[in-house]
Parts: C-alpha cells; structure tokens; sequence
C-alpha cells in the first residue's frame, strides 16, 4: 500500500492555453519544489523521485507535453525560450515564496533559461543532465536549413521523428517500450508513471501526449544561449549532475562555465551514469533534492 498521498493534476492559465501540473505530497502546505520535465517525457515521470521527498512538489507538463493545453507550432520552433517564457509567467503568477527549481535534461536547461526571470522566486537549483550545445551548434541552428539537415541527421531527433505514436493499449505501448531505447533501465514503476502521464485516449486506443515530431523540433531548436542566463543561478544552492555514460549531451568547456558560476564542486561529470540517471537511481536523484530543499530552508 502506498503511504504517499495520491498526485493530483490541476491546470493553470497562461497567456494562449493551460499548462498542467502534476502535484505531489501535501498540498495543503505551500509548494517548495518545481520539477521540469526532459523532452517527451511528462511531469508524472518524476513520481518515484518526488514523492519521497515529503513536501508538496509540483512537476509542470511542458508546452506540447503531457496533459498541458497549449498551442505547439512545429515549422517556428527555433530555441527554447518559449519554454522559458512559459515556466516565468507560471511563476509570476502562481508561486508566491522562494523554492526549489529542478529540471531533467531539457527541462532542466528551460529553468536555467528563465531564472533571469524568475530568480527572486527561487532559493534553489539543481539540474540533472541539462543539454550544453556549443557555440557552433547554436550557429549551424540559425543557418538556412540547419534545423532541417539536424532533423535527418541527428539521431535522436531522427528517431524521435519516426517514433510510434499509437497504441492498442497502455499494456501495449508498456510492453513495446520496456527495456528499449531510452526506457532501457527503467523500473517497471517509472515506466508505468511515464505512460501515465504521456498516453492520452485516441479512438479505442491510446496515443503519445507528446507529438513525436514536436520532441524532434525540441531536439534541434538549439537557437536559445543557456550561457547568458547561466549567471542568475543561485550561487549558494546550485547543484548539476551531468552524465557521460554512452556519450555526454554537454561538453567540458560548457561544464565548466556552469561551474565558474555555481562552483566546481556543485558540479558533477559522472561517467558511469547515462542521461536517463533520474529515473534508474531516483534514490540519487531525490537525494540532490532533498539536499537543495534542505538548504532552502536553512
């Protein structure tokens, strides 16, 4: 039997539509922890990491992820700063006290985006793989079909593209996805919060949340500079953990000036954890929260 208390999914409108947000832990307390979601993924993902922590956390659905009712235009993605736009104006509007910011690989680097923005609203970061694209890359993204030639040459944007997108069934679209691709390593639980949160009814079946060819636009709208914003992180209560196994999404001399700002030692390049760490070691993962929450309230 569960002890935790069950999540609870509520809307919030925003400027064109409303975003969805998973709450977790004791809702009748004041939220101390905003989790943002990796690319394809969904708020609802990061149950087996949040619940945990005890406190009442709130995991956001993405533009164009989960359950959010949000516009999505495929052909204008060019950076993430919508995503960005997106999480300040949920914070101005919604969050009232300093707490907690954390993110997974895309969502993590959107936080890092809009704490300009939403810095006096935040006593905490901690960052979990965000995606450090060099200075090259972030050209290439700008050039006349740059983001075109990405689409068919990058392979997780070409796979994302070619993603099955369908299914009979929640069993159906488990059994497919267990132990393959970037659910290799998953526990039966996160996978289940994952198609939780990413399966929407469709006909007499199922269908992903996220549309296939939005995660591809996401993957290669690289025009956004997480350099620029990288100064507003807290500089007493910043933690990133970026991973090396089966290749690095960052690059050392992008590490090291997120360490130039928040310190070398609230920076980890672990090479024997793999991009999707959050969801195979969520003791780790909920251990950098609870460090950070910890901080916040001392």
């Amino acid at each position: 039997m569960n002890q935790y208390p069950a999540p609870t999914r509520k809307f919030y409108d925003l400027r064109d539509g409303r975003i969805s947000a998973v709450h977790f832990g004791d809702t009748a307390q004041p939220p101390q922890l905003v989790m943002l979601n990796a690319n394809g993924f969904n708020g609802y993902s990061y149950k087996t990491i949040l619940e945990p922590l005890g406190v009442h956390c709130i995991a956001l659905d993405t533009r164009g992820h989960g359950m959010s009712e949000l516009p999505t235009d495929i052909a204008a993605l060019k950076n993430w700063y919508i995503f960005r736009d997106d999480v300040a104006e949920f914070f101005e509007r919604y969050i009232e006290a300093p707490l907690v910011l954390a993110g997974h690989s895309y969502g993590a680097v959107t936080g890092i985006l809009a704490m300009p923005l939403i810095k006096e609203k935040v006593s905490g970061y901690v960052g979990f793989d965000p995606v450090l694209v060099p200075g090259i890359g972030r050209l290439f993204n700008r050039m006349p079909g740059g983001r075109r030639h990405m689409k068919l040459r990058l392979p997780i944007a070409r796979n994302a593209g070619r993603r099955k997108s369908t299914f009979e069934s929640h069993e159906a679209a488990f059994a497919r996805y267990k132990d393959r691709g970037a659910f290799r390593g998953f526990s039966d639980q996160a996978l289940r919060d994952y198609l939780t949160g990413g399966l929407v009814p469709d006909g007499d079946g199922v269908k992903l949340a996220c549309d296939p060819l939005w995660e591809q636009a996401i993957f290669v709208a690289q025009g956004h500079n997480v350099f620029k914003a990288a100064p507003h992180l807290p500089r007493n209560n910043s933690h990133v953990t970026f991973a090396g196994k089966y290749g690095a999404v960052s690059f050392r001399s992008g590490r090291n000036a997120i360490a130039k700002v928040i310190g070398a030692e609230n920076v980890v390049f672990d090479k024997e954890r793999a991009h999707m760490f959050p969801m195979h070691d969520p003791d780790y993962a909920a251990g950098r929260l609870r460090a950070a929450l910890s901080q916040s309230s001392s």
